[in-house]
């Protein structure tokens, strides 16, 4: 079983990939930090030696390896992820992949209160945090729904959303 989770940065990917590693045994992987223990870099150092462009490769590849070498996981997408190279449609039909929706200001409050050092939110504070999630959700949301099921998680805390996902994915026959 492979399950696939994806969304903006904030929306508790990570946090429901380890609700269903607990909960059904799944190993849980963090494409993010998957990287950074392969590339032995953080993924902000990546940024800036390579450059934004640079990284999408790099994620692409990982992401493929993952999905090629690895079977019964749940693995957390980094926000971007679904955007870039064609990822999107690279999935489709490989796993079970799950969109965790949140509207740009729960996402921006979310984030404001995050320590995970993000590189494309550099700086960004208040206003213009907000601004910055509301356009490029805009943007990245055609590729989200994509996704084979949405979930949202607008105000649910980290357990309400695990629950959530497990009625979601026992309804659909997916566990």
């Amino acid at each position: 079983m492979k399950i696939v989770l994806l969304g903006y940065m904030g929306s508790g990917k990570t946090a429901m990939g380890r609700v269903l590693n607990r909960q059904l045994g799944l190993r849980s992987i963090d494409l993010d930090n998957y990287i950074e223990q392969t590339e032995e870099m953080s993924v902000p150092e990546i940024f800036r030696r390579y450059g934004e462009g640079g990284f999408r490769e790099i994620e692409s590849y990982h992401l493929r390896q993952i999905m090629e070498n690895d079977d019964n996981f749940v693995l957390s997408l980094g926000g971007g992820t679904p955007c870039f190279l064609n990822n999107m449609d690279y999935l489709d039909g490989k796993c079970t992949t799950v969109y965790l929706s949140a509207s740009p200001i729960i996402l921006a409050e979310r984030l404001a209160c995050s320590t995970t050092k993000r590189p494309l939110l550099k700086g960004k504070t208040g206003d213009e945090l907000l601004e910055y999630v509301r356009q490029s959700l805009a943007v990245r949301e055609s590729h989200y729904k994509k996704a084979d099921y949405e979930l949202s998680v607008e105000n649910l805390s980290v357990d309400e959303s695990g629950q959530s996902l497990m009625e979601l994915l026992k309804k659909n026959n997916i566990i």
